[in-house]
């Protein structure tokens, strides 16, 4: 699956645009996966278990729950300068990160293979939201937003 093609056709910022925007697909295992900072590799993920439908971060890495227990999701990551505007489709939460390297990749649990890597503009701490959305016109993978901006805001 071409995680782009799961979010064709959708109006994904209509208020303002991102700086950078990177998308991913994931076979996901056990409901979760994460958003680390770093290419992934030795993460801590397991003090970052989401809990219930809600992120949980420990610091450099963000649990996120699916509502399928395995399968394949598709994955926008977006970085902002400031407060990003809030996503459409239910809310999972709010967490914040730390990215000492810059770098924030989307991981699952099966070998931890990243994706792409979003650069972010500054290290530091960071501010994070989760959406789930709606599934696509195929109806066939479940698709999530995060968007990303640095923390105290600039703006």
């Amino acid at each position: 699956m071409d995680p782009e093609v799961a979010f064709a056709g959708e109006v994904l910022y209509p208020q303002a645009q991102p700086w950078e925007v990177v998308f991913d697909a994931l076979w996901v295992s056990h409901s979760e996966f994460w958003l680390v900072a770093g290419d992934g590799f030795g993460a801590d993920i397991v003090t970052a278990i989401p809990e219930g439908d809600s992120v949980r971060g420990n610091g450099e890495a963000i649990g996120i729950p699916t509502q399928g227990s395995a399968g394949r999701i598709a994955v926008v990551l977006s970085a902002w300068e400031e407060p990003a505007p809030d996503g459409r489709g239910v809310l999972l939460g709010m967490s914040r990160i730390t990215a000492p390297d810059r770098e924030l990749a989307l991981v699952n649990v099966e070998g931890r293979e990243p994706g792409p890597v979003l650069v972010l503009r500054d290290e530091g701490d960071h501010e994070v939201k989760v959406w789930r959305l709606a599934p696509g016109s195929d109806g066939a993978v479940e698709r999530y937003d995060v968007r990303v901006w640095p923390c105290p805001a600039r703006g």
